[in-house]
């Protein structure tokens, strides 16, 4: 558990960061950890010689700890950008740093009641009983809105879910092996069936 390539980058200020190897067409599992009382943007990009294609936001990471988060398959650069608030210029004093991990480096998505809160991705590559299964992750986002993504591991397209006041709580069935991340700035609570 907890591997990791060699590629690591870190600053104080926002930045774009260009991840070696990603944009292959398979997904980069990244590991960011916030400095202390500072909260950070992060979005994906894709980066060619005519210009840099901006993608949605993928997560706001604002606590100390590790947080894990998948690169899409077509996205190559990631930005970080320190969040302000107000007009004061800043939001903390704490430094960001990013590096790419592998997959043993994620906990498995658990068979069981889960509880969590902040930013973390969970595993799915376990064995399939049969061809046709497919577990349904049951979400809930105990405090606030918050965001589940589900990446394929084999590169094909992210699915993305907001949520809102309203739809808080959902399902989201996971067709093949990938990632779930779950996002929020309050807790959450997943089960897997």
């Amino acid at each position: 558990m907890g591997s990791t390539t060699s590629a690591r980058w870190s600053g104080w200020r926002s930045r774009i960061v260009h991840i070696p190897g990603a944009g292959d067409g398979k997904p980069v599992l990244l590991e960011f950890r916030a400095g202390f009382t500072t909260s950070f943007e992060l979005t994906t990009g894709r980066k060619n010689s005519f210009r840099q294609r901006a993608h949605d936001t993928l997560v706001t990471i604002g606590r100390t700890g590790p947080s894990h988060i998948v690169m899409p398959a077509d996205c190559d650069t990631l930005a970080v950008r320190r969040v302000t608030v107000g007009n004061e210029g800043a939001s903390g004093f704490g430094r960001w740093k990013v590096r790419v991990v592998d997959s043993d480096a994620l906990p498995q998505l658990p068979t069981k009641d889960a509880r969590g809160k902040g930013t973390q991705t969970f595993c799915y590559l376990r064995a399939k009983p049969y061809f046709e299964y497919a577990p349904v992750v049951h979400y809930d986002f105990i405090d606030s809105p918050g965001t589940i993504i589900y990446t394929p591991a084999n590169g094909g397209k992210q699915l993305i879910r907001f949520t809102s006041a309203v739809t808080q709580k959902g399902t989201l069935r996971l067709p093949q092996h990938g990632y779930v991340t779950l996002s929020d700035h309050g807790k959450w609570r997943i089960s897997v069936t």
